[in-house]
């Protein structure tokens, strides 16, 4: 009895894993070393495991989609499934169905359960690193829903109709390059958009004799010299009637992104650029000297950006280099010749102000080559600042008059090799309240 009942707990607390945040787990119906774990919350499934996603995994064919359609067909033909309400007025009468043949009844007699319980609410669909395939069919007319599908770098061939639905709107996929093997019907029925195959040696498979069978809504995007590219241009070609031309774009590397020009002003550096062609965003970069290395700080889809909070009196390195996004796919340009520029003398930052005891203490981050710091203080925010100190240091406290609210602001101070005295810009103004 006792081990009875310890069984049974470990299989509820097993369920209450799998279930617990909105994440059920399961395998198909067929025998295969492929899982399929259901983020509820962000209606997104995840497909793991080593090996081949088999045929039909969570999909059916055509024939049975029919049948499936055909049920609901029937019932809204045979009036004896409910009765008529009349209402009030004209035009205001409908047919309600028996309580027993409503949508949702009607669809879990006839679904498998994984529709009825996953697949149905799918919105998006991630394929682990360790799938090597994808089998026909494997996830057809089961996905209503289906918007994005993001394919691993184990994957290497994807059979005909994986995600053939009759209410998906997918609208970009992105093919890696390991896929060797992609039929020719692989997103029949369910692609929106632009299909980008980023394989140079990745070819249409199982192409019949009515050529490649491409959605008119579908766009491939392909590398130039591809068999992709090739395979697009000999079907286009062709001069068979019954063969219908498919829209097809060859991918284009941004040129050099040049014209870079760096401004200073205080602590921050603007850069700007020209435009380049066949860029529609651009990588801004930065040589981080501690590291040894280029550092992407920001991508942006115009031809300007600003470095702000930079030490000042300091030597920078830029760079920027085009991108031609497509999907969720990035094709970069060659770099920008470097462009540098030199961060005028500091602005103080970090400014602290604090107060105890009738005494106002500031603190504040060190500027590089300043040799002192003066502090400033008005008891309006916009009033006029009188000087209250200098420090040698990034610390300055004073006894002030209490009962009032000081604002505060900090500026370094240095020599320049002519001996003439520099000052940084003012920092930010801070405030408190020198209490009684």
């Amino acid at each position: 009895m006792k081990k009875t009942l310890s069984v049974f707990l470990s299989f509820v607390m097993l369920f209450a894993c799998l279930c617990v945040g909105g994440i059920s787990a399961g395998a198909a119906e067929k025998k295969s070393n492929i899982q399929y774990l259901f983020d509820r919350e962000n209606e997104t499934l995840y497909i793991r495991g080593k090996g081949a996603v088999p045929a039909y995994y969570l999909g059916w064919d055509e024939c049975k989609n029919d049948d499936y359609n055909d049920k609901f067909s029937e019932r809204d033909e045979d009036k004896s499934y409910g009765y008529m309400q009349y209402g009030p007025g004209e035009g205001d009468s409908q047919f309600v169905y028996s309580p027993e043949m409503n949508d949702e009844i009607l669809l879990r007699s006839i679904y498998p359960s994984f529709y009825i319980d996953t697949t149905r609410y799918v919105k998006k669909i991630v394929f682990e690193e360790g799938i090597t395939s994808i089998g026909y069919g494997a996830f057809s007319y089961a996905f209503p829903k289906l918007e994005k599908v993001v394919l691993s770098s184990t994957i290497t061939s994807i059979g005909g109709d994986v995600f053939c639905c009759d209410g998906g709107d997918t609208n970009n996929i992105t093919v890696p390059a390991t896929v060797k093997n992609l039929d020719s019907c692989a997103f029949s029925g369910v692609v929106k958009g632009n299909v980008v195959i980023l394989g140079k040696s990745t070819k249409f498979v199982n192409i019949g004799q009515y050529g490649l069978l491409m959605d008119p809504a579908v766009r491939i995007y392909c590398l130039p010299g591809s068999t992709i590219e090739k395979q697009c241009k000999q079907n286009n070609a062709s001069k068979d009637p019954y063969i219908e031309k498919v829209d097809y774009k060859v991918i284009k590397t941004p040129a050099q992104v040049s014209g870079v020009k760096a401004a200073t002003t205080g602590s921050t550096v603007k850069l700007t650029w020209k435009k380049a062609k066949y860029a529609n965003r651009y990588k801004v970069q930065r040589y981080v000297v501690s590291q040894k290395k280029w550092k992407t700080y920001a991508t942006v889809t115009g031809t300007s950006y600003t470095f702000k909070n930079m030490a000042g009196s300091t030597n920078y390195r830029f760079r920027v280099i085009g991108v031609n996004r497509i999907c969720d796919a990035n094709f970069s340009g060659k770099a920008s010749k470097e462009c540098k520029a030199k961060t005028k003398f500091g602005k103080v930052l970090g400014v602290k102000v604090s107060a105890k005891n009738g005494k106002l203490s500031v603190k504040w981050n060190a500027v590089r080559e300043a040799k002192s710091y003066q502090v400033y203080y008005a008891t309006k925010k916009d009033g006029s600042y009188k000087k209250l100190g200098t420090a040698s240091g990034t610390s300055f406290k004073k006894k002030v008059t209490k009962g009032k609210t000081y604002y505060v602001k900090v500026r370094a101070v240095k020599k320049n090799s002519k001996g003439k005295t520099v000052y940084g810009a003012y920092s930010d103004v801070k405030s408190v309240y020198v209490d009684w």
